[in-house]
């Protein structure tokens, strides 16, 4: 009687191994639903950001050009892997277990759904062009220890000569020197005449 009731368990346990209890599980589960964040994009121009390089009183400077950086936001609903002490046994007993984590991941993998909901602005600016010389740019250069401050422009390359524009200055400024378009963002520069 014992032989006969242990043949029937494994004749069930091998049919409910070989049907894939966590792939029929799987597919027969409800969708889960979430927001994610998607893809990021560049957006509209913003503003030029300033950079250089000084070299005996000599400014190098660069412009980058700086977008706003737009995200979207995505619902995603996918099925849930189900069953997995199923799997487990299964692997323990016949090996069958294997293909049947395989096919219940591919399951929820093939259940995938991504809808695009909205994009908004993330209030970040990305880089949205290469570096150039700042040609002919309005530059500000302010010592507001001093209460010193002087309008220049760049030269074709870039280039603002401070021995030059500053020769009528006999002392050391501590310079703030910014796009006269742009008053957020500076550089900082100690000049010391020649």
């Amino acid at each position: 009687m014992n032989a006969r009731i242990a043949r029937v368990c494994f004749i069930i346990l091998l049919a409910v191994s070989v049907s894939g209890c966590s792939t029929v599980l799987t597919r027969m589960g409800p969708m889960l639903y979430s927001m994610e964040d998607g893809e990021k994009f560049v957006g509209e121009f913003v503003h030029y950001r300033l950079s250089g390089d000084a070299r005996s009183n000599i400014l190098y400077l660069e412009s980058t050009p700086m977008c706003a950086e737009i995200a979207e936001k995505v619902q995603v609903a996918q099925k849930q892997r189900r069953g997995r002490v199923f799997s487990m046994v299964e692997i323990v007993f016949f090996g069958l277990g294997l293909m049947d984590a395989a096919k219940s991941q591919a399951v929820v993998e093939a259940s995938r759904e991504v809808t695009p909901l909205a994009k908004y602005k993330t209030g970040k600016v990305v880089a949205c062009g290469e570096k150039e010389p700042a040609a002919s740019r309005l530059i500000v250069l302010e010592d507001k220890q001093r209460e010193f401050s002087r309008e220049v422009e760049t030269d074709a390359q870039g280039r603002l000569d401070l021995n030059k524009v500053l020769a009528d200055q006999d002392r050391i400024l501590h310079l703030t020197i910014r796009l006269a378009s742009e008053a957020t963002k500076s550089l900082s520069f100690l000049y010391t005449p020649d």
